[in-house]
């Protein structure tokens, strides 16, 4: 009887042991935080769309998790934030379609050194996976389609 209150003293305090060395940590990350680059824009509607040239090709976006934002495209460097709340509104899809229900709007606000500035919204942002997001914005009645891949 003395060898089974021994052993099960052991199993017990090495189970107490083994136990107390889990910890669990719940890390919030936002699926926009990182550096992104335009990688398609388009303007249009559901029946056609053109491709568009925005500027904003050849450059660098970075999102950081406090709201900082910058954008470098090698000649000049913007920085400023970033913001993207949920909203209940009206809005256009990726593919032209109109809804109206909760979801997400982005905006970017940025200024360079030299005063020019970057200012975007959008209506509508979503992600597909961890390295691409796509976002809208309707504009002059036809919608203009943004996706960005990680850099």
């Amino acid at each position: 009887m003395k060898k089974m209150i021994h052993l099960f003293a052991i199993l017990f305090s090495v189970t107490i042991f083994f136990s107390s060395c889990v910890k669990s940590v719940e890390v919030y990350s936002d699926p926009i935080v990182g550096s992104w680059v335009l990688n398609d824009a388009s303007k249009g509607n559901t029946n056609s769309w053109q491709s568009l040239y925005t500027g904003l090709e050849n450059g660098v976006f970075t999102f950081y998790a406090n709201g900082g934002a910058t954008y470098d495209d090698g000649y000049n460097l913007y920085q400023g934030s970033w913001s993207v709340n949920t909203v209940s509104s009206g809005y256009y899809d990726y593919y032209g379609n109109y809804y109206v229900d909760y979801h997400d709007a982005m905006q970017v606000r940025l200024r360079s050194t030299n005063g020019s500035v970057i200012n975007l919204y959008f209506d509508d942002v979503s992600f597909t996976g961890a390295n691409y997001f796509s976002a809208t914005y309707y504009r002059n009645y036809s919608v203009e389609r943004y996706g960005f891949r990680r850099y």
